[in-house]
């Protein structure tokens, strides 16, 4: 898989982005850990951005297990572990298939379960009935964020998503759809902070109230005059709240 990575000496963070992102999306907090010291990489999970050519299946458990095989083959046992959007509920995934390799979570702007399938499952079909292109990643970028960035960067954000594979995407979007972790959440005993944009449309302030119930070690943040990406949105606000859980020894 294709990694951004900023080495050091300090516990290693790694940072998965979420539907139709990349590991773009995390380079200004990987810029922020590397100054206090941490080793920290983001990943393009298979079939997206730089791994766009990485064979699936694109399921939230097996994205779980590509991380656990990339950090074989880099040699590392136990991890702080950083995931937004789907890549939160990748993380969730992570943790329940692999415990022991996980000493802190942050999950961003993500849930335990999609509240309506149905639907959710029905724009899966959308994106496998129409051209991949511009056209069909517009509206999935523009749900990222609560105000427009700016047009160079919302070009960016959706070079990005035309990257990854169009099996990719409608695969993992019918993954997210139909996954839940919410009824064994409480199986999740490492320390655990919940970040949610306080506009977010997909993943409410809400939801993160309902996971912290049944995490036993959790707590919840909430940004202000953000929407699903805070880290990008409110980035002084975010990593005033995310650097010191994940540096905290």
């Amino acid at each position: 898989m294709h990694i951004i990575e900023r080495a050091g000496q300090g516990p290693t963070v790694v940072c998965v982005h979420g539907f139709c992102q990349s590991s773009a999306y995390w380079v200004p907090t990987l810029d922020l850990l590397a100054a206090q010291g941490a080793n920290a990489f983001a990943l393009d999970l298979p079939g997206f951005a730089g791994s766009a050519r990485e064979a699936g299946p694109y399921t939230l458990p097996a994205f779980a297990d590509a991380i656990a095989d990339l950090l074989d083959r880099r040699g590392l046992t136990r991890i702080v572990l950083l995931g937004g959007s789907m890549g939160g509920a990748v993380a969730q995934h992570f943790v329940l298939r692999h415990p022991d390799r996980v000493s802190r979570l942050l999950l961003v702007a993500t849930g335990a379960f999609t509240a309506d399938p149905a639907t959710a499952l029905a724009r899966a079909d959308a994106i496998a009935a129409a051209p991949w292109n511009e056209e069909a990643v517009t509206p999935i970028v523009a749900g990222f964020f609560y105000r427009p960035p700016a047009p160079d960067q919302v070009a960016n954000y959706r070079a990005i998503a035309l990257r990854a594979s169009q099996a990719a995407a409608i695969e993992a979007a019918r993954s997210n759809a139909t996954e839940r972790t919410f009824e064994r959440l409480d199986r999740i005993a490492v320390p655990t902070l919940i970040v949610q944009g306080r506009h977010d449309k997909a993943r409410t302030v809400a939801h993160g109230s309902e996971m912290i119930a049944r995490l036993p070690a959790a707590r919840l943040a909430v940004i202000e005059d953000a929407g699903h990406t805070p880290q990008l949105e409110q980035p002084d606000a975010f990593h005033a709240v995310a650097l010191p859980f994940l540096l905290e020894s």
